[in-house]
């Protein structure tokens, strides 16, 4: 898209609106709140919430790719990172910009070797194979607590090489909700999820150390790295906690938002089987549709006009990816599913320098899922009505009731 929509002249203030991304039945439909955003203007200030806001694709995209205007350093959240008292570090990865940002990402791509992807292709597709199997079997199961959630959260703790227990599959789910609860206002929601994280604090500190680490994994070769130099060894089990983090929910939500788009339309099913190599778009196409982590946020570091509308200097952006990724001017039919879309463009993943590093893990293990159910499952069909999980910042399904026929 072009820079054009960012303008030095003057520009007039944003519109007021006053919606609540963080309500329950906004969580639930965010569609009505996103459409009202887009259509006040290109920005818009959220008297709420103190913060400025945007929605609309084409305005979107040059933001995210402007890291020097719009910054990441204040935080991916609502709160400003940087200021006296706040409640978290950063991120080394995510909320760092260049060149501290370049020299991190460089490090962890260096780890993720072509060797290393292979195997873990190999690994994550040998446990998908496996655990659709079972599942077939049993003819109907949860889609999101029988398989995605299971899946995930058996082969990527065993890619970062996390010692396995008994409390590790509840746990990490129960940090990854905090992190994205994390990620809006310090509501009730949050207070809740951070009352049940404190119960777990000291294995989750405990499991960002070295020692916590099988040797020979992902998170092993983050602390090898910090011993040559490449990165400090206070970085290091920051990185790993990054990971913990944010490594489980949201390959789960797009798996589980796949299979769920699937099963409403049989003919969407029955292209994928009849094409198989349809599966990363029909998983790209998920991620447009659902996008797991619906805001990112971005400070600005000037004053700067976007599509006419001025926002100050140090001013918080709440940038909406779900509402771009609807964005009836950017993607024609912007509500359906549609396996044979060209997504090019869809924001789910981020763009620009911040782009999502972990992306090649999750579409090795979504890739992997769907491929196990297109070679062993005929029909797939919605048994009941699913469920969502309400989260800040984490767009998830709770339950999917789903039946299915063998191949």
């Amino acid at each position: 898209m072009p820079d054009a929509a960012l303008h030095p002249s003057p520009g007039l203030a944003a519109p007021v609106v006053d919606v609540d991304p963080y309500a329950d039945e906004v969580l639930d439909n965010p569609g009505a709140m996103h459409a009202a955003v887009r259509a006040a203007g290109p920005v818009v200030f959220l008297s709420r919430y103190g913060v400025h806001a945007m929605g609309r694709h084409r305005d979107i995209m040059p933001v995210l790719k402007d890291w020097e205007t719009f910054s990441s350093t204040g935080g991916s959240g609502l709160a400003d990172i940087r200021k006296p008292g706040a409640w978290r570090a950063p991120s080394p990865i995510v909320e760092v910009d260049p060149p501290q940002h370049t020299h991190v990402r460089t490090v962890l791509q260096r780890i993720l070797s072509p060797a290393v992807i292979r195997q873990w292709r190999e690994d994550f597709e040998t446990a998908a194979e496996r655990l659709v199997a079972e599942l077939v079997e049993k003819r109907a199961f949860c889609g999101v607590h029988d398989l995605a959630e299971t899946y995930v959260s058996t082969t990527f703790p065993e890619a970062l090489g996390l010692a396995n227990s008994p409390e590790r599959r509840d746990n990490l789910f129960l940090l990854g909700a905090l992190n994205f609860d994390g990620q809006g206002p310090k509501n009730a929601r949050f207070e809740e999820t951070q009352r049940k994280a404190d119960a777990i604090w000291d294995w989750y500190m405990d499991s960002m150390k070295r020692e916590a680490m099988v040797p020979g994994g992902f998170g092993e070769k983050i602390f090898q790295a910090a011993d040559r130099g490449e990165i400090d060894h206070e970085t290091a089990p920051l990185l790993v906690r990054s990971f913990l983090r944010g490594g489980l929910d949201t390959t789960s939500s797009m798996i589980s938002a796949a299979l769920w788009y699937l099963a409403m339309d049989p003919s969407q099913w029955a292209l994928l089987r009849e094409d198989p190599s349809r599966i990363r778009p029909a998983l790209d196409e998920a991620m447009r549709l659902e996008t797991p982590i619906q805001n990112v946020c971005r400070q600005t570091m000037r004053e700067v006009v976007i599509d006419g509308v001025t926002v100050p200097n140090d001013s918080k952006i709440l940038v909406m990816l779900g509402a771009a990724n609807r964005d009836p001017d950017q993607w024609e039919n912007p509500d359906s599913f549609d396996v044979t879309r060209q997504t090019m463009g869809h924001l789910a993943l981020g763009t620009g320098v911040h782009m999502c590093i972990g992306q090649m893990i999750a579409r090795l293990e979504g890739e992997a899922v769907l491929k196990a159910m297109v070679a062993q499952v005929k029909s797939l069909e919605l048994a009941g009505a699913p469920s969502r999980t309400l989260n800040n910042n984490l767009r998830s399904l709770k339950t999917l009731p789903l039946a299915v026929t063998a191949a």
